[in-house]
């Protein structure tokens, strides 16, 4: 017999396209949205530790991994929309949602959009990711961009390079499905319990720590800093990321 804990790998068709996930444990389901350019494989390390007492779904957005390409016209609203299409095709009606940068935009249209579906809301990213005013935030992103291009033959992790060079063909338009996404117009009103997490470096020192601006948009969002990277957390203590997310689902 599998253990619960074993990943277990599935399609879903949804409107704009299939959709590659994995899965594991067993309890109250909890969805992971990963960053771009990765795809699933990099919770990894996280989704074990989660699904010792959660049901953990973590899929590749449309365009990564071993989904079908991003639609046509792509938006942060319509791949939200494949994950109530992925909801619906596991009979899950409301899930807690944890996304990381590029996820945290999905999973707060998600949240926003089909308010129904989600139970509990974990937004996590580096400063730059969190940024509230979109101007800001779509300049923050763009000049990082520019100061460190990406070589994926240069790559130590296997993974990641792989990850990199699957989502090539999707990488331009999905960051500027980023930059078009309204995020404080779409978390304002929210009733979801909240959870901000923000990882927090000296590299990013110049753009000052997000966490007031969230505490003032959402007096009811929990906010949480972090002083490490998101690949740290990700790859080097995924326990630490763990503990947060879990202690927030425990008290919601």
């Amino acid at each position: 017999m599998n253990s619960p804990l074993a990943p277990r790998q599935s399609f879903a068709k949804t409107r704009y396209g299939k959709l590659y996930h994995q899965s594991a444990g067993e309890g109250p389901p909890l969805l992971l949205l990963h960053a771009t350019p990765r795809s699933s494989q990099a919770y990894a390390k996280l989704l074990p530790l989660l699904a010792a007492s959660h049901t953990v779904i973590a899929p590749d957005t449309l365009g990564f991994g071993l989904s079908d390409p991003l639609p046509a016209d792509a938006s942060v609203e319509r791949l939200a929309a494949s994950l109530v299409d992925l909801l619906d095709t596991l009979a899950i009606d409301k899930v807690a949602v944890f996304g990381l940068h590029t996820g945290n935009k999905i999973a707060a249209a998600l949240a926003a959009c089909w308010p129904d579906r989600v139970s509990a809301l974990i937004l996590c990213g580096m400063s730059h990711s969190i940024i509230i005013d979109q101007q800001r935030r779509e300049a923050a992103i763009r000049a990082i961009l520019e100061a460190n291009p990406i070589d994926p033959n240069q790559m130590a992790n296997e993974s990641e390079r792989l990850d990199r060079i699957r989502a090539e063909a999707s990488i331009e338009r999905m960051y500027a499905a980023n930059y078009d996404f309204d995020l404080a117009a779409a978390v304002a009103h929210l009733a979801v319990p909240m959870l901000l997490l923000e990882l927090a470096t000296t590299a990013e020192a110049h753009l000052g720590q997000q966490t007031p601006q969230w505490a003032k948009l959402i007096p009811h969002c929990t906010t949480i800093v972090i002083e490490r990277s998101d690949r740290d957390l990700l790859e080097r203590f995924p326990d630490e990321l763990a503990e947060v997310i879990l202690d927030f689902l425990r008290a919601v």
